[in-house]
């Protein structure tokens, strides 16, 4: 009786069109309305927050809304004039992306110049802005701007470094980013990765407002973790880089690499006329167990000065060589990582320690040092800093950083202070992202 009251409510409730055109139900059964077609995208769309804000279609779509802010104060120990005490040093937003299952793609902008403009940097404020496909593996496919593969600390992203400033090996020797294209892929589970790409330019860290820098670059980088069979040992990932660019023998103003104080950007290296090629070679280790952390890296650089002495004479290489060992520990017990997961509400609590120099010279060559661009002995100079520091990790947004560098020049004649004396810089850094 229920049935039969039932099937003659149904004959009298109207039917929507859509809903007629479905195959009936058996007799005696209710019919199943199903969705329209054009409703069901709408309906896959939905918006979840992990460690981005996302929107998300299955697995098809995904799109991570990302934002970056950075303010310091800080207190050079040179004193140079008209120093902001106080500035918002990075403010940048950004999209990253998934289509399809195989089509990657980022954007990121800097919002804020002062990220931008410091030393006369022309870099550009756009950073990532690329699509890649990652079919396999084996072989990954990314076109557009982002990170030469060169530097272990310069291809560690701005929000997850142990210190306020990047080494000066990383901000004035690795490359950075510029356009181009690069394939990439690992083997045997990330044991062994791999990175290999051309770019139009040799990155944004050798040129400037004055320097134009190097022209067309290949870059090749290699990392594996060859101790993985040793218990402290492995999550050790050893790496190398070696990149080539051209560069134009004919400038008018010097081209070479440059290089400034840590905070208050004192130059104490003056670029010189370089003509040829620049080959930069890098090799690191990078070292994590519990909650220790150790990284290690040495750059060395040679740009030839091809037709750069009197009548056009060909002098020896220009050279740069750097290096830095730094050292982390997690007081609150909580792994290593970058960025670092607190366990407690109180957060998590950092210990970190770098020491780095630098120095630029020639390779060679028969007359005495002088500080001239066009020297066929060029004098050397460069700088030792010592960094230490706290970070406290208040969650997974928020970070606060104190720090001191104490800096020396190499060449007393080129010290941010007179005689050549070591002096202090303390920072403090409130960085927050989603």
């Amino acid at each position: 009786m229920l049935r039969g009251l039932l099937a003659a409510f149904l004959a009298l409730t109207p039917v929507p069109a859509a809903a007629q055109l479905l195959p009936t139900a058996a007799a005696g059964t209710m019919p199943v309305r199903q969705p329209a077609v054009e409703d069901t995208p709408f309906k896959a769309l939905r918006f979840v927050w992990r460690d981005h804000p996302s929107v998300r279609a299955g697995r098809n779509f995904r799109i991570d809304f990302q934002a970056k802010l950075q303010w310091d104060g800080r207190r050079p120990g040179d004193e140079p004039a008209d120093f902001d005490t106080y500035e918002l040093h990075r403010a940048r937003v950004g999209v990253d992306g998934e289509l399809f299952r195989h089509i990657e793609f980022s954007l990121e902008r800097e919002l804020t110049e002062r990220e931008t403009d410091t030393g006369s940097s022309s870099k550009s404020a756009w950073k990532d802005a690329y699509v890649e496909a990652n079919y396999t593996r084996v072989a990954q496919v990314r076109v557009g701007k982002f990170k030469i593969p060169f530097g272990l600390e310069q291809l560690t992203g701005i929000s997850n470094l142990d210190f306020v400033y990047r080494s000066l090996s990383g901000s004035y020797l690795a490359p950075a980013r510029d356009v181009g294209v690069m394939v990439h892929g690992r083997f045997f589970d990330r044991g062994l990765n791999y990175w290999a790409g051309v770019f139009r330019q040799d990155g944004e860290n050798a040129r400037s407002s004055s320097i134009e820098g190097g022209d067309e670059t290949g870059a090749v980088r290699v990392t594996g973790t060859p101790f993985f069979k040793a218990h402290a040992l492995e999550h050790a990932e050893v790496g190398a880089a070696v990149t080539v660019s051209r560069l134009s023998d004919a400038s008018i103003r010097p081209n070479g690499l440059r290089s400034r104080s840590v905070m208050s950007h004192y130059v104490f290296y003056e670029p010189v006329f370089v003509g040829g090629l620049r080959r930069r070679f890098e090799t690191d280790v990078d070292w994590s167990f519990g909650p220790l952390g150790a990284r290690a890296e040495y750059t060395h650089v040679l740009d030839t000065r091809d037709k750069q002495g009197l009548a056009d004479q060909d002098l020896t290489d220009a050279r740069a060589r750097s290096w830095y060992a730094s050292g982390s520990w997690v007081m609150t017990g909580e792994e290593k990582e970058r960025p670092v997961k607190p366990r407690r509400k109180a957060g998590a609590l950092e210990v970190v320690g770098r020491y780095e120099r630098i120095r630029f010279d020639s390779a060679g060559g028969p007359e005495p040092a002088v500080r001239n661009p066009r020297a066929a002995l060029i004098f050397p100079s460069g700088e030792s800093v010592l960094s230490l520091g706290i970070n406290w990790y208040l969650n997974r947004w928020v970070k606060l950083q104190v720090q001191t560098m104490r800096e020396q020049a190499l060449d007393p004649e080129r010290s941010a202070v007179a005689g050549g004396q070591a002096f202090w810089s303390p920072v403090f850094r409130l960085q927050a992202g989603i």
